[in-house]
């Protein structure tokens, strides 16, 4: 079996960029070709630079950018990558390092041109940095990009901008960016169909069922396919989650448990819900006490299929039978929390 989960690159090993890949999406969307410059820019070319759209932002960064270029061992800021980006000594490799590990919301106006960039590590930088720098501005831009980078014609730039659409942007929904997503659920490139599939099963899109039924009948299948059936959640998904119980890396284990429990026809377990309810009996002990096993299982649960927050507290408060404090807690907690914001009415924002 494979797992997709430590098969992702890490951000200072960009990808060498690939000549050629996938880019058809049934025509809904730009094709890879549409989404690079003609030609690189020559680094002397400086008259080029005053005509991009990052001219602007450049210039008024110019000011504090002799005085606050971050170190070499700082995490990158909008004044460092501006400088990168108006040196003609900054190579591709060294912008896509400084991107990938930008963390700085003011540094969104400078990355989102960047997904046009004409090498294929920058671009990839992009689609893993985009999530990062998001902050509170409108995510039409970011979402635009992503679609985009979800074309690409190299492989590793359309699995980054996938997750980021899928997994790490899953409260974003639309039906550009279901279309985008389901335009990869063939994609020959392992990584980046699997995290389609799981975005599209986050977004509970039925869609995928046929899919997962399809894949998950097979003898080997990917840990992130195991994930989507636990976030879609579907009934019919249960024995075939079952028949894939072994062979996985310790990590994923609980992972795979998860899905089994969120495909249950008969819920989530009693054992989880009774465990959850004397978690709160006992006080919600800290991280460093036995009890808070099932606590973590929850967690589990939650992570791929938030929806399913409602069910599991209305089960636990009927188990608690509104005792105190043990009620207070419930209803004071993360799990209560994340149920009313799925329209549960118990909770209590001051309790």
């Amino acid at each position: 079996m494979s797992d997709l989960a430590s098969s992702r690159p890490v951000p200072d090993e960009p990808p060498d960029p690939r000549p050629g890949g996938p880019s058809d999406v049934s025509g809904l969307f730009p094709s890879a070709s549409e989404m690079y410059v003609p030609a690189a820019r020559e680094p002397s070319d400086l008259d080029e630079l005053a005509l991009s759209p990052l001219a602007e932002v450049i210039a008024d960064l110019a000011d504090l950018r002799t005085e606050q270029v971050a170190p070499d061992d700082a995490e990158p800021t909008a004044v460092s990558i501006a400088a990168l980006l108006s040196s003609p000594a900054t190579s591709p490799a060294e912008l896509a390092d400084a991107v990938a590990w930008c963390y700085d919301d003011t540094a969104l106006p400078l990355l989102l041109p960047l997904a046009r960039h004409p090498d294929a590590g920058v671009r990839r930088a992009v689609a893993q940095a985009l999530p990062s720098v998001l902050g509170e501005a409108t995510a039409d831009d970011t979402v635009h990009a992503l679609i985009l980078l979800s074309a690409d014609r190299d492989d590793d730039v359309r699995d980054w901008a996938c997750f980021a659409l899928g997994t790490q942007l899953s409260e974003i929904d639309s039906a550009t960016v279901r279309g985008a997503l389901a335009a990869r659920l063939e994609d020959p490139h392992d990584d980046t169909r699997c995290e389609a599939l799981l975005g599209l099963a986050r977004r509970r899109d039925t869609r995928v069922l046929p899919v997962l039924r399809e894949r998950l009948a097979r003898d080997n299948v990917f840990s992130l396919e195991i994930d989507a059936a636990g976030a879609l959640g579907h009934a019919s998904l249960h024995t075939l989650v079952r028949g894939h119980l072994s062979g996985w890396d310790d990590d994923v284990v609980a992972r795979v448990c998860a899905a089994l429990r969120l495909t249950d026809p008969d819920g989530v377990g009693d054992d989880l819900l009774d465990g959850l309810a004397d978690w709160f009996r006992a006080g919600a002990p800290h991280a460093t006490d036995d009890d808070r096993y099932w606590w973590s299982v929850t967690l589990q649960l939650l992570e791929h299929a938030e929806y399913r927050a409602p069910e599991i507290a209305e089960q636990v408060h009927y188990r608690l039978q509104s005792a105190e404090p043990a009620t207070g807690l419930m209803l004071g907690s993360r799990l209560s929390q994340l149920a009313g914001d799925h329209g549960w009415p118990r909770w209590r924002p001051n309790y």
